[in-house]
């Protein structure tokens, strides 16, 4: 799920208490303007969600109610909705969400579908940057992103010389493993986190970047590790995952107008 789908679930719920009388009839008139989800922190250690919103926070004098107050109605209504399998209310009143492994890795074929026009400056055809590969000096951190897509270009190969074919029907709903579930949540995070900070260069190179390091901290296999071994669905999935990786890569490289080489 991304961000604006998240924003229209959670602008059900808060329309069906205000109907119900659990949160005054202004609550009814939409939430907050701006950014409401934010990914989960990965460095925090032990953090199982995938979503904060401080929507409670922000709203809660307007809607004259405590923060957490407001955020207990709104988890209570998110916690009955089909895409989310968990919510949790802090002390604050920031809420936070897990949503179900089909829901989160829905993204993948939402990328894969739209990856001529998906995280790039209102959908805009994909660009073609001036800049020839390889000219960017060893100290720019854009390199490093650009590493990063050569390195995912290069597993895709190998994965598809041995053997593993992309299919649409992969169960990436299988990809639960902590770093694959901060990648899903990235890449649906990306758009929003451009878009926010249209125009500052310094904000936008570093939601590429952070993209990047993640996708380098990921070191599942895409194709069998031992010669023989067969093939795994998982395999399969992995590499649309891999896929879906790349084709944001390149769009916020482009974004940035820096080349996405596919050989480092």
């Amino acid at each position: 799920m991304t961000p604006e789908q998240l924003r229209a679930l959670l602008e059900q719920v808060a329309a069906e208490a205000a109907h119900s009388g659990e949160l005054p009839g202004a609550a009814a008139a939409g939430l907050p303007e701006g950014a409401i989800f934010r990914p989960t922190d990965t460095r925090a250690a032990g953090v199982v969600a995938d979503w904060v919103t401080p929507v409670a926070q922000r709203w809660a004098s307007q809607l004259g109610l405590g923060a957490r107050d407001l955020a207990r109605v709104l988890a209570q209504g998110l916690t009955l909705q089909k895409p989310v399998a968990a919510v949790e209310v802090a002390p604050s009143g920031l809420i936070a969400l897990t949503l179900e492994d089909a829901s989160r890795s829905a993204i993948v074929a939402h990328v894969l579908e739209h990856q001529d026009e998906y995280a790039l400056d209102g959908g805009a055809v994909l660009p073609v940057p001036a800049e020839a590969p390889g000219s960017r000096a060893p100290g720019d951190p854009v390199l490093g992103a650009q590493l990063a897509h050569a390195r995912l270009c290069r597993l895709i190969r190998n994965a598809e010389a041995a053997g593993v074919e992309r299919r649409a029907s992969a169960r990436v709903e299988r990809l639960t493993h902590v770093i694959e579930r901060h990648l899903l949540v990235a890449l649906a995070d990306l758009p929003q986190r451009l878009d926010t900070h249209a125009g500052d260069d310094v904000q936008q190179r570093r939601a590429v970047t952070d993209l990047a390091d993640l996708a380098n901290g990921w070191d599942h296999p895409l194709r069998p590790a031992v010669v023989d071994e067969p093939v795994r669905s998982v395999h399969g999935a992995r590499v649309l995952l891999a896929d879906a990786v790349r084709v944001v890569l390149r769009n916020g490289l482009a974004r940035l107008g820096a080349s996405a080489p596919e050989r480092m």
